[in-house]
């Protein structure tokens, strides 16, 4: 009788201790369900000599599309229209880059500007130059124009570049270990 009351008071006093172990520990806060997308493939473009003074990228349909990174069938955003132009002032002398383009939010907008990274490229495959900047996209934007953007490049090598320059690739600038750009759905 001694063991059975000694097993009894056992079992009662775990079973006091175990709600205050319980309700010492907060509950698991829930994260939120964080949503990135990733560029499907950057984009490379021809460039052709429109005149002696300007060169621009040949459009053939390429665009840039970011898709949820583990959907690909689920489209987030793109850059569509994309133009990447080279302004020579005279022989020799300073070179402009512009770079413009047309934006559709597909139902997401990125939580910050989208990185973009423009190398420019001789004939032989070789980078010459390279140009980093952010877009905007924002909810509500279909096939949107932005504003151009436009970079000077150095006057030591801009003269190379303008006569060297076969293609243009552009894609995400990313940093390394990034899981791709955060998104938010827009509000409907």
């Amino acid at each position: 009788m001694a063991a059975t009351f000694t097993r009894r008071a056992a079992l009662v006093g775990l079973a006091a201790s175990a709600p205050l172990s319980l309700a010492a520990e907060p509950a698991p806060k829930q994260k939120p369900e964080e949503n990135y997308s990733v560029l499907d493939r950057p984009a490379v473009f021809e460039v052709s000599s429109q005149t002696g003074n300007l060169k621009e990228t040949v459009q053939n349909g390429q665009d840039l599309m970011w898709r949820h990174k583990d959907n690909p069938s689920d489209r987030r955003f793109q850059m569509s229209n994309i133009s990447v132009a080279f302004l020579r002032s005279e022989t020799g002398g300073q070179v402009k880059m512009s770079f413009s383009c047309n934006v559709s939010s597909l139902g997401y907008r990125p939580t910050e500007e989208v990185k973009l990274n423009v190398i420019v490229r001789s004939k032989g495959g070789g980078a010459l130059h390279s140009w980093n900047f952010s877009i905007p996209v924002k909810c509500g934007d279909k096939n949107q124009s932005i504003t151009p953007l436009t970079g000077e490049l150095p006057n030591n090598f801009a003269a190379n570049v303008f006569t060297n320059v076969n293609t243009v690739e552009v894609a995400e600038l990313t940093e390394s270990g990034s899981l791709g750009v955060k998104v938010e759905r827009c509000p409907a």
